[in-house]
């Protein structure tokens, strides 16, 4: 679609939005608020002087740091413990992707290829989950526990995977969709995700679950155990401890070969790849098939086919790891007086996780410094080896014949049979831990002092890096068919990877968080007390880097930050208005010292406005920043280069003619590698919407928010997102791209400088290295100097395949962080909730949906801003997610059914995205409707039976209908290669089945 044809389409979605937003009366939206609401948290405010119950009471309210009162200006999504159990899901982060502005643009189950995961691949090094706000990347969502930070996860360190607590320890999970950086700092940009852990009481539970879908099975056990002390005594106290153990089977791509499929023959694209096995013999570019169903030891030139093999490079690959996983939490209260309350949480989890999965689409390529390899006539299993023919005359087609008689033969063929794939293993381990206190002070203020630590540490292995090694040309068995006989034993499997290169990292991710505010009433108005809230935060962090290669980097940062919070109520009920019932409102500020980024300032306004009792209407303004992570401004994160193979026509003729003759090529596509000259991504965010619960219509809520995002200076990988091809094609991303200058001439003239920066992980000692170092590559002799360069081991990272000639090399694509561009977004978020009793039990409608009218993107600085809503890799049009649930009382205890229906609206892929050849009708994507259900029984105590009473069954069924993803003709990715579906909106995992079974003792 042009960019003159995006924006009309974006003009008709706004009308739209227009019209809905009048039809609703401007409602604005939080989501289900089923669970405990905000004005529920703050309903208890302070009064003057020492309160037993207010200090053990004491609520986590999220969006606020003033005592006693609900978020001003904003509307929060929470998802209660009702809510958590309903859905059926036992998976936290799962649970968090049933918000529709929770994508999974960057996080999800990281399901592997497809260029709309490009962006998240180095995040998902640790397969974890994290919520993602309205798709601006996980970095741009800021997770809290209890409303304090925890410890970055993920190979970026960005992220925060939910399933770190189980969802039986969760009191709810609160979700501030709007920029949160005047009251936390950096990173809510899109919003904040905060888990509010259970409270102490007194309980012992016990619950385990099974989950099952076709090619995977996964379970655990949960024990939760509470204390709670001198309860109505001014020394009340208590703990809560939760310990879960759980273990996931790997989810392998031939569970789903609809899906996992890199032949695009059918849609007019590209085939799968000619490297297979059993393989091809190559003569004069012409590819001779070796046979299926032979194992080698007679194999003459008479025996291949004309017709060449072709293999899907998802074969022997994973798409899900394996993760065996042990998780404690805890929650800790003790009222030491009727003024000091003491708190403290913790957690520690401990994931191993394997997975088999590719480096690069160039895996298990037996290759010879990028070219095929050719096989000696003495090979024991060679079809020229004389010995085969009687009187060691060499018969068979005259072209074959020839062939022999040069010595060698060339054969296409891959080793994913004979030495199993490259295999990804390693373990995470996440704690973090603190305290602090809660101070009544006199006159109504209060003290809040806390301190908490946290550290990330993730040691991996990551097996055949650089590409697997060649097995020994004049011995190995290249002709056999590994499908049906074993062709290599385990002897000589064992000496070839013996040789393979291994990568051993270690990213070691350590905070420190020290705290202290007090609030309290200032002076008191007709409409109530005006309170304000004034804090301090010392941070102090640092990211350990370290591998096998070479690398060894600790960097460090501190932030020193002050902020304030002013609430101010102009109306109160007892005034008596017409037309205000209720007025209030709220400034806030926050002032950030980094000692590598600068300092910032970022202020924030909110107003509740209620015109009557039953409607409230509200409206923020504030802006939100992100400073560079310390992944990003580290030069040594991540870094190396990946060797992508593609066919030269794939390359559009228009940009490169003479790729159009080339049967194989190579794109280098760097990856990872920052600088220390990334400034902070800033934000401006507004909105404004309403609630209305009409008291002649009881259990009725109506809710909607317009919501407006500006977000600037994002740090990314502008290139290496849509994909190396792509990259090529569309022509506006070659300032991050070094041209072969034989093969692009006149592009060639505008390159870039050599690496894009002056980085350390070049080794400028190394000579082919040094003669390009810091300069344009315009001319031939630098452009091959600097694949040289990669080829001999001149960058830290490494190459993570084998190494090609310069002159096979079309280009290098930078995936290499910087300040990329800017996102300007904007639509409407709703909610319509009706809950009512009937004769045959309790009614619950609800649906939530996310409605985007317009989401501009400029990829690059000074870029066009380009329409990108409902297109591939970003936020859809339109998302929802219905509910129709029922509970009744039975003798048996409660019982209750929820049917769910989740609607994904169809959308587009951009047309210069299609792989070559692909018909622009398969642009078209079609919406994708799945249907879950869930029913459940709680015993409570209606049995009364020690034996029966306590008991919890749960049983779901996600995607009742076992609907299949749309087809998506999705282009290659880093992490493996092309796909038929599009892993942000579809899952590949078809129905599962869950059954969970609990116990209160």
């Amino acid at each position: 679609m042009k960019l003159g044809d995006r924006i009309g389409v974006r003009s008709d979605r706004r009308m739209f939005g227009i019209a809905m937003m009048a039809t609703v009366s401007m409602l604005t939206v939080a989501s289900p608020v089923q669970g405990q609401t905000a004005q529920d948290a703050a309903s208890s405010p302070r009064e003057d002087g020492p309160s037993v119950e207010t200090s053990i009471d004491t609520i986590v309210v999220t969006g606020t740091r003033i005592g006693g009162e609900a978020p001003v200006g904003a509307a929060l999504v929470q998802l209660g413990e009702d809510d958590i159990r309903e859905s059926g899901l036992a998976s936290t982060a799962d649970i968090l992707n049933t918000v529709p502005s929770i994508l999974k643009l960057g996080g999800g189950d990281n399901y592997a290829g497809g260029q709309a995961q490009q962006a998240n691949t180095i995040n998902s090094f640790s397969f974890n989950k994290s919520p993602n706000i309205r798709g601006l990347g996980v970095g741009a969502t800021l997770s809290l526990v209890n409303g304090h930070r925890v410890p970055y996860e993920g190979g970026n360190m960005n992220a925060f995977d939910g399933d770190n607590f189980p969802a039986q320890m969760i009191q709810r999970i609160d979700v501030v969709q709007d920029g949160g950086s005047a009251l936390y700092g950096a990173d809510a940009i899109a919003g904040t995700v905060n888990y509010i852990l259970r409270r102490p009481e007194d309980t012992l539970e016990v619950y385990s679950g099974y989950r099952k879908n076709d090619g995977q099975n996964a379970w655990y056990v949960t024990g939760i155990g509470g204390v709670e002390w001198a309860e109505g005594t001014g020394q009340r106290g208590g703990l809560i401890v939760s310990y879960q153990y759980s273990d996931q089977d790997p989810f392998e791509a031939s569970a789903r070969p609809d899906l996992y499929n890199d032949d695009l023959s059918p849609y007019g694209g590209p085939p799968s790849p000619l490297y297979s096995a059993p393989g091809n013999v190559v003569v004069g570019g012409n590819y001779y098939s070796i046979p299926f169903g032979q194992d080698g030891t007679d194999l003459t030139l008479s025996d291949l086919g004309t017709i060449p093999n072709r293999m899907n490079t998802w074969t022997g690959i994973e798409v899900i790891p394996a993760v065996e996983a042990h998780r404690v939490a805890a929650n800790f209260e003790q009222n030491v007086t009727d003024w000091l309350r003491i708190f403290a949480d913790g957690l520690y989890v401990h994931r191993d996780f394997a997975i088999n999965g590719p480096n690069s689409s160039t895996s298990n390529r037996v290759m010879n410094f990028g070219q095929l390899p050719q096989i000696p006539n003495s090979n024991p299993y060679s079809p020229c080896n004389p010995d085969r023919y009687p009187g060691g005359v060499v018969t068979g087609p005259e072209e074959l014949v020839l062939a022999c008689q040069t010595g060698s033969i060339g054969v296409a063929y891959s080793t994913v049979y004979d030495i199993g794939p490259p295999m990804r293993t390693g373990t995470t381990e996440t704690w973090t831990y603190g305290g602090g206190a809660d101070v009544t002070l006199p006159s109504g203020w209060n003290l809040t002092i806390s301190a908490h630590a946290g550290t990330h540490d993730a040691p991996s292995v990551t097996t055949q890096t650089g590409g697997a090694p060649a097995p020994d040309f004049a011995t190995f068995n290249f002709f056999c068919d590994p499908t049906a006989f074993q062709c290599t034993d385990e002897a000589t499997a064992a000496s070839i990877l013996a040789r393979a290169n291994n990568l051993v990292n270690r990213t070691k991710y350590e905070m420190q968080v020290y705290s202290a505010t007090v609030d309290g009433p200032l002076f008191e108005l007709p409409a109530g007390e005006v309170k304000v809230a004034i804090g301090f935060e010392q941070y102090e962090g640092s990211l350990l880097n370290q591998n096998n290669f070479g690398g060894n980097n600790f960097n460090p940062r501190s932030v020193s930050s002050a902020f304030g919070e002013l609430f101010v109520p102009v109306v109160s009920p007892s005034a008596d208005m017409p037309g205000i019932y209720e007025l209030e409102f709220n400034i806030s500020a926050r002032y950030d010292d980094y000692s590598d980024a600068g300092s910032t300032t970022n202020p924030r306004f909110g107003v509740n406005w209620r015109p009557t009792p039953g409607l409230k209407i509200f409206g923020s303004w504030g802006t939100s920043f992100r400073a560079p992570g310390l992944a990003d401004n580290d030069p040594f994160s991540q870094t190396g280069v990946i060797p992508i193979t593609t066919s030269g026509t794939q390359i559009a003729a228009s940009v490169c003619g003479a790729c159009q003759s080339l049967p194989f090529g190579t794109i280098y596509q760097s990856i990872g590698g920052a600088n220390r000259n990334l400034e902070p991504e800033t934000s401006e965010a507004y909105a404004i919407g309403a609630d209305w619960t009409p008291g002649s219509v009881p259990g009725l809520l109506v809710s909607a928010k317009y919501w407006h995002i500006s977000y600037e200076g994002q740090i990314s990988t502008p290139a290496f997102n849509v994909g190396s091809v792509n990259a090529i094609n569309q022509q506006i991303y070659n300032s991050q791209i070094i041209y072969n200058p034989a093969l692009f001439p006149e592009l060639s003239q505008e390159n870039p400088v050599a690496f894009f920066g002056e980085f350390p992980t070049i080794d400028t000692d190394n000579p082919a290295c040094a003669a390009v170092f810091g300069q344009k590559v315009t001319t031939q002799a630098l452009y091959d100097s600097m694949i040289a360069c990669y080829n001999t081991g001149g960058e830290t990272g490494g190459l993570f395949g084998p190494p090609t000639p310069p002159g096979n090399v079309l280009a290098l694509v930078s995936g290499r962080r910087i300040n990329a561009g800017k996102t300007i977004g904007d639509g409407f978020d709703i909610n319509i909730a009706y809950s009512f009793d009937t004769d045959f039990g309790s009614w619950n409608l609800g649906a939530v949906g996310t409605y985007s009218l317009g989401w501009q993107v400029s990829p690059l600085p000074g870029a066009e801003f380009v329409e990108e809503v409902n297109q591939l890799g970003f936020p859809l049009t339109f998302q929802a997610r219905g509910q129709l649930g029922w509970e009744d009382d039975f003798s048996i205890g409660r019982v209750f059914a929820n049917a769910f229906v989740n609607f994904r609206n169809s959308y587009e892929i951009d047309r210069d995205q299609l792989p070559i050849g692909v018909d622009t009708s398969f642009a078209e994507v079609d919406a994708y409707t799945t249907f879950d259900l869930s029913i459940g029984l709680d015993t409570g105590e209606a049995i009364g039976s020690p034996l029966a009473d306590g008991f919890q069954l749960t049983l779901s069924i996600q995607n009742l209908f076992d609907a299949d993803p749309p087809l998506v003709v999705n282009q290659a990715g880093l992490a493996g290669t092309a796909v038929r579906f599009d892993p942000t909106y579809g899952s590949p995992l078809g129905r599962v089945f869950q059954v969970q079974v609990g116990k209160k003792f």
